[in-house]
């Protein structure tokens, strides 16, 4: 009798990490706290939505924009957080 282990497959965490830091980002934009929204829209980076293993050169060119948007935004975010001041 032949046996055959197979791994179970992992949810990938990161996008609902992802998703939930961003709509938190979005929320308190419309709430217009910027510092929380700055702070959520930032942290959301860390989780990357996307294939892990995969380097950023390496990914498809719409990952890539999206990531980069991304990051634009969250440097505008600190601009309007820092000339509020």
């Amino acid at each position: 009798m032949t046996t055959t282990k197979t791994k179970p497959a992992g949810t990938n965490f990161n996008k609902y990490a992802y998703a939930a830091f961003v709509t938190a980002g979005i929320l308190f934009f419309l709430v217009k706290d910027y510092g929380q929204a700055t702070i959520f829209l930032g942290i959301a980076l860390v989780f990357d939505p996307f294939k892990v293993a995969v380097k950023f050169n390496s990914r498809p060119t719409w990952q890539r924009v999206w990531l980069i948007a991304h990051l634009l935004v969250n440097f505008a975010a600190i601009g309007m957080l820092m000339s509020k001041q």
